[in-house]
């Protein structure tokens, strides 16, 4: 399962009302008002507060917006209950406490200069930058799945595929011929 799935975010987007009373388990809503602002599920899911400011504030993860037509919603988000809301009960996209402690985790992993932002496909996690010298490399063995490789590693030769191609680092056939090569800048 990925770190986080992307969300979708815009601005301007002026509160609605929810059309029918909605009970806790509702996972489908329709909304009365000026959508055309809204966020476009189509670039992932979006928050949505009903009720703010009321004892009944609750916030949703709205996977799917078709017009005023809101569909697999995922109830009582962000540290608030499912709750039942009447008809016309204020609600409007909003950046919530799970959007900020992604983005904060992010902003912690980087530390030092040079470091790169890899995933393990769950985790994010911090790669300090390599020696000097190293080439960064795809590593299917290495946890992040990169990893730095010193240049002129044993057992791997610089080869270009062809003229225009990348120039890579790869194990070389065995009994090939292998030229050294040391450049200079």
């Amino acid at each position: 399962m990925p770190y986080a799935t992307r969300r979708s975010y815009a601005g301007a987007a002026p509160a609605c009302t929810l059309t029918n009373a909605i009970n806790s388990s509702d996972t489908s809503a329709l909304l009365t008002g000026d959508v055309t602002n809204w966020n476009n599920t189509t670039n992932g899911p979006f928050y949505m507060v009903i009720d703010p400011g009321l004892s009944t504030e609750e916030k949703v993860l709205v996977a799917t917006r078709s017009g005023s037509s809101l569909s697999s919603i995922t109830r009582g988000v962000d540290g608030t209950t499912a709750s039942s809301h009447s008809a016309g009960a204020t609600c409007y996209p909003v950046f919530t406490a799970v959007d900020a402690d992604q983005a904060n985790r992010v902003a912690s992993v980087l530390t030092t200069k040079g470091d790169l932002l890899v995933t393990d496909g769950t985790v994010l996690n911090r790669l300090a930058v390599g020696g000097n010298g190293t080439i960064f490399v795809a590593d299917s063995a290495a946890t992040n799945g990169v990893n730095w490789l010193t240049a002129g590693t044993a057992g791997y030769v610089l080869t270009a595929n062809g003229s225009g191609n990348a120039v890579t680092w790869t194990a070389p056939a065995a009994g090939a011929d292998v030229l050294q090569v040391q450049v200079f800048s």
